[in-house]
């Protein structure tokens, strides 16, 4: 499961977030996830471990160690046995919480329609001042057949005493952006660019 298997076809994307944007689709374990990422930005790290993956990703000239602005990928093997994507989304909530209890803000977003999950949650979360910056971020939780993954679109700033709320002007078509998202189950013998979870 390396980016260079990876699809990634250069796409004209309705949302305003993602003007002349690009798709990735990624081989997560038993599925293949279908990602909308923003024109400019770029792999920057990829790892899987012991039944967890993640993908970041930054714009040009940010790197994962210094950024403004990062999109990301997780998948949790076996997860969907295990938990809801609402389970799943607390759990994010709380490790933003944790971060930063006293400029913690959190709202749900409308669910939606990712084709081929069974569960969808969407969410907002915003974080003051956690290690000398603040950070916000929409994502949504999408449970597949075996697994659940998230995406995330997240931005930094400088760090404030109360919580960053949820501008609509920016995070909604953030927001929409990322329901695009799209899970879809391996052909056998397909490989690279993987056609079929592109395919309307």
């Amino acid at each position: 499961m390396r980016l260079t298997q990876a699809l990634t076809a250069l796409l004209a994307l309705t949302s305003p977030a993602f003007a002349e944007g690009t798709i990735i689709v990624a081989p997560i374990y038993s599925q293949l996830v279908a990602v909308p990422v923003p024109a400019g930005f770029k792999a920057g790290f990829e790892n899987e471990r012991q039944g967890s993956y993640i993908l970041e990703l930054t714009p040009a000239g940010e790197t994962v160690d210094a950024w403004t602005q990062m999109i990301t990928l997780t998948g949790e093997k076996g997860a969907a046995a295990q938990m809801t994507a609402t389970a799943m989304a607390a759990s994010i909530g709380r490790g933003y919480q944790d971060a930063c209890p006293g400029s913690f803000a959190a709202r749900s977003l409308p669910a939606p329609k990712v084709r081929g999950a069974s569960e969808v949650f969407a969410g907002y979360l915003g974080c003051g001042n956690a290690n000398g910056v603040s950070e916000a971020m929409v994502f949504v939780v999408v449970k597949g057949a075996a697994e659940i993954y998230t995406v995330q679109w997240a931005t930094r700033g400088k760090a404030q005493d109360k919580p960053w709320e949820a501008d609509p002007v920016i995070w909604r078509p953030r927001a929409d952006a990322l329901g695009l998202t799209r899970i879809c189950d391996k052909v056998a013998g397909e490989t690279a660019p993987y056609a079929s979870c592109t395919a309307n």
